[in-house]
């Protein structure tokens, strides 16, 4: 892999069975994301653009392929081992449609959540988790709770959560799908400015051609095969 090359996939391929039919998602599936860069997937509902961020955050199985990110080289057949796991933690960060904000508790907390379970929770965690809440034009909400904000503001909370550990990768799963135009367009520009400024790179999964466009590099996912616009 290409020293400036941050994530790699090499012929990843995933086959569901339903029933007695099998149907294949992803064909051989190449793809590979430059350091400090943007890359966006488009594609109708249900083509496997999900299936292929998880397999990239093995989340998920491959049936074949190969994964890097950076120098860690990882077969995608097998679970990810638990070195795989513990390095994820700091490696990656995923933005989600759904936000999947713990309503319990406040915004700097789930924010601040990954940095508690892992146990490296201390002051200047707290200081980066405002200083990101600021970023995403929220920060005096940082005592709220979820139910109080509103989508847009639960996906910059989001976004700021998701960045915390200072991600090489943040994977973003139509991070604007519950949002109005509006408002989408504002949290894309958060998403994108952001990920410059920390010097992350970004893939994003989305339907909107004018957001995709953002992106350095741009793909269509359709019968189960990557294909570059």
């Amino acid at each position: 892999m290409n020293s400036s090359t941050v994530l790699q996939g090499k012929e990843l391929s995933k086959t569901f069975r339903f029933g007695n039919e099998n149907i294949r998602v992803l064909q051989s599936i190449n793809l590979s994301l430059p350091a400090r860069s943007s890359l966006s997937i488009r594609g109708e509902s249900g083509c496997g653009k999900t299936t292929l961020l998880n397999i990239l955050a093995r989340i998920e199985n491959a049936d074949t392929g190969e994964l890097s990110w950076e120098d860690r080289i990882m077969r995608c057949d097998r679970r990810a081992s638990r070195n795989e796991v513990a390095h994820r933690a700091n490696f990656l960060g995923v933005v989600y449609q759904a936000y999947y904000l713990v309503p319990e508790l406040d915004v700097l907390e789930n924010v601040t959540l990954s940095a508690r379970i892992s146990g490296g929770m201390n002051q200047s965690m707290i200081e980066r988790a405002h200083s990101l809440l600021r970023q995403m034009g929220v920060e005096g909400k940082a005592r709220q709770i979820p139910g109080k904000l509103s989508g847009g503001e639960r996906q910059r909370v989001a976004i700021a959560r998701a960045l915390l550990n200072r991600p090489k990768v943040l994977l973003a799963d139509e991070p604007t799908g519950n949002l109005d135009e509006r408002t989408g367009g504002e949290v894309m520009d958060l998403l994108l400015n952001t990920c410059s400024q920390e010097g992350a790179s970004l893939i994003l999964v989305t339907h909107n051609l004018a957001f995709a466009r953002a992106t350095d590099q741009q793909t269509i996912l359709t019968e189960g095969k990557l294909n570059e616009v």
